[in-house]
């Protein structure tokens, strides 16, 4: 056994020493040699990177679609946000606050008007625009035969009580376009007593100014609109209009009647046109002679027909003589109120109608208190309509 081991390594030996030792190449001695070794490594190792690369050309480009669809979308939101502009940043929550404590508010100071025609939002007040209407005189020579009203009559139980000294001419003075203009209306219920004072039907807390006036000592009538010549002009809301139905007419009238209460007449406002139109006139005159009123034809034209129709009705009536401020000056005012004196002289009373305008207001306030001087009574209407001959 030990010999055949031996004899084993001695084979495998002598094997070994048969092997020839492997070659190795020679190394380039030259720079040339040794740079076209280098290039040819470079060439052999590109050469091996592409084969590996087409070898996964499928997964390259798989990978290159996602980048690109990523960078597609992430550049899409992007200049939407651009072209958007900045988002504005949330509001903040708001903190409420106590409120100051508020300090008790002034009352606004009243507004001052030169004229009433100048108070905004309002009809105009005046048809004569400025122009002087004619006075009127009476035309009777004879005594009025004296005629007796229903006992109880409105324009008897409303009226004031005054004592008429019919030895001396009577002069009433009625203000129209009462109750709008407040401050002035006020004013003209401070003046010298028995005015009698004529309220449109629009005007505000009305009843209460109304009570006020008769508590100093006034007489009361309801100055009702009516339409006049000039289209123009605004007679104000619910005038009587010749393009109304007699039974519109009379709906107006009444509506006009229940303003308020305590007058004993009516007067037209405005109403040139209107108080021509008969069929018109009576419609309204029955409505005012069902609740035993007076009628005071204001003669803004001189072919009305309010006076007649009311005589015709049997309805107490009177007429307009002068007009004190169609002509607004102070000078123009005291020529009519000396008028209105010599028309009283002649004919035993006159009524002169005038509207709160300064002017106005100021010249009745010097003048009514010389009237009892001068030989005069100063009265309200339903004296005038006793001089007439109504009982």
């Amino acid at each position: 056994m030990a010999a055949s081991k031996r004899q084993t390594r001695k084979s495998r030996a002598g094997k070994t020493r048969a092997r020839k030792p492997k070659s190795r190449k020679a190394a380039p001695t030259t720079v040339g040699a040794r740079l076209d070794a280098a290039l040819a490594g470079i060439g052999a190792r590109c050469r091996g990177l592409l084969d590996a690369l087409l070898a996964r050309r499928l997964a390259f480009s798989v990978l290159a679609v996602l980048c690109l669809a990523l960078l597609g979308i992430g550049g899409g939101f992007w200049l939407t946000g651009f072209l958007d502009g900045p988002r504005p940043s949330p509001p903040a929550p708001s903190v409420a606050r106590p409120a100051p404590p508020s300090s008790p508010a002034k009352p606004a100071p009243a507004p001052r008007y030169a004229s009433i025609d100048q108070l905004p939002g309002l009809p105009v007040y005046s048809e004569s625009q400025g122009k002087p209407l004619p006075n009127y005189e009476e035309r009777r020579t004879q005594p009025p035969t004296p005629r007796a009203a229903p006992a109880g009559a409105a324009w008897q139980r409303n009226a004031i009580a005054f004592s008429d000294d019919r030895r001396r001419p009577l002069i009433v003075v009625v203000i129209d376009d009462m109750g709008v203009d407040r401050p002035r209306s006020r004013r003209v219920t401070e003046l010298p007593q028995p005015l009698t004072l004529s309220y449109l039907p629009y005007a505000r807390d009305l009843a209460e100014q109304a009570t006020a006036a008769r508590s100093r000592g006034h007489e009361l009538m309801l100055h009702l609109p009516m339409e006049p010549m000039s289209g123009s002009v605004d007679p104000g809301p619910n005038a009587l209009l010749t393009s109304l139905s007699l039974d519109m007419i009379r709906r107006r009238t009444v509506a006009a009647l229940d303003s308020f209460s305590g007058y004993v007449a009516v007067n037209n406002h405005m109403g040139s046109r209107f108080t021509t139109w008969r069929p018109g006139v009576e419609a309204s005159l029955r409505e005012m002679k069902g609740r035993g009123l007076a009628y005071l034809d204001s003669r803004t034209h001189a072919d009305t027909v309010g006076g007649l129709v009311a005589e015709e009705l049997g309805m107490p009536n009177v007429d307009r003589h002068v007009f004190l401020d169609d002509v607004m000056t102070g000078d123009a005012v005291r020529r009519q109120l000396a008028e209105t004196e010599a028309l009283a002289r002649r004919q035993g009373f006159a009524i002169a109608i005038g509207h709160p305008h300064d002017v106005t207001i100021q010249a009745l306030a010097e003048w009514l208190p010389r009237l009892s001087g001068k030989g005069f009574v100063l009265g309200p209407i339903s004296a005038a309509i006793r001089r007439r001959g109504w009982q």
